[in-house]
């Protein structure tokens, strides 16, 4: 089969693998549909802490059954499916304690690989994270399970809902963000170094600010979210919120990195800092509930489509800033 591998930090080329056959309790996808993702660019520029070189790349997919492994109970060929990375235990002590998206044995054997023909998807994440799509919901649409259920887990994160919301990052995960909060009733600035995605943002219910130092000034708000993994806005961020706002540290920042914050801003602010990691099983059925119901369109976040083969003007684009996501699709 035909699959994309990155070989080392800043190199991956196309290759001839063998299709996988699932083990016990697996299954193997035929991939339908997969999306490009500011993951996919920031592995590819400076590795991952939790990613292994080499690596079958792409992480969202939609597909169909093509096999299933003995115990693979429930799933039969043909059947439309959308992974979860993860597939937590459900025994350990953060999946008894609420935090299934910590679990270390679900992040063990993770589902990855979605540019590639055939997707293999290890067995506890069919066990406990492997969610079929409905009819009425496009491929393209179902892949975006993965970073909408992300941002259903980080407003939860958030605690009590914002009245307003400062989403700091344009891309696909900040525009997502402001989809979800507009939706629950925030109001939300998008903040953004590139004025085309002003209309994207408006379209998901947002208003577009430049995110530079002057229009920020005047920003107040009762939260925060970085979706850049940037160290420099992250110290930024406790500035921008209200005494006793709430920053939330979304975006993931390079392997090593370290953020300094001002001590008496938050202590006499009383602001608090919050971290955001991956998400659950159950965040991931709301995901695709909400793509399913069309409460959440992501549809107009995607510049471009095309086959696998065009994978890598895809990701040159995307590490460019044209374009938020592109599509690559079985037989296009």
């Amino acid at each position: 089969m035909k699959a994309f591998v990155q070989t080392a930090i800043g190199k991956f080329e196309e290759r001839d693998l063998a299709r996988p056959e699932p083990g016990p309790g697996e299954v193997v996808l035929r991939m339908r549909a997969a999306l490009t993702c500011g993951t996919d660019v920031k592995l590819l520029a400076r590795g991952h802490a939790r990613i292994a070189l080499p690596v079958t790349m792409g992480h969202e997919v939609c597909g169909e059954v093509a096999a299933a492994g003995p115990g693979a109970d429930g799933f039969r060929a043909g059947e439309r499916v959308v992974p979860g990375i993860s597939g937590p235990c459900g025994r350990c002590a953060d999946c008894a304690g609420g935090r299934p998206n910590l679990c270390e044995r679900g992040h063990a054997d993770r589902a990855w690989g979605a540019f590639a023909e055939y997707v293999r998807v290890p067995a506890a994440v069919v066990a406990a994270n492997l969610h079929r799509v409905p009819a009425t919901l496009e491929d393209e649409a179902a892949a975006f399970m993965d970073p909408l259920a992300s941002v259903l887990h980080g407003w939860d994160r958030l605690g009590s809902a914002p009245r307003t919301l400062l989403v700091y990052g344009a891309g696909a995960l900040g525009l997502l963000w402001a989809a979800v909060a507009a939706r629950r009733g925030a109001s939300v600035a998008v903040a953004g170094r590139r004025p085309e995605r002003a209309r994207l943002a408006e379209r998901l219910g947002a208003r577009f600010v430049d995110a530079g130092e002057a229009a920020l000034a005047a920003i107040a708000t009762d939260a925060a979210v970085d979706c850049t993994g940037d160290p420099a806005v992250w110290r930024r961020l406790p500035e921008l919120v209200r005494p006793g706002g709430t920053v939330l540290l979304f975006g993931g920042c390079a392997p090593g990195a370290t953020a300094a914050f001002d001590a008496a801003r938050l202590h006499y602010a009383e602001i608090t800092l919050v971290g955001s990691f991956h998400y659950g099983p159950a965040e991931a059925k709301a995901a695709l509930d909400l793509l399913a119901s069309g409460a959440i369109d992501p549809l107009p976040l995607l510049a471009g489509r095309g086959a696998l083969s065009d994978l890598p003007r895809f990701l040159a684009a995307q590490a460019r800033g044209e374009g938020v996501r592109y599509a690559v699709r079985s037989g296009a």
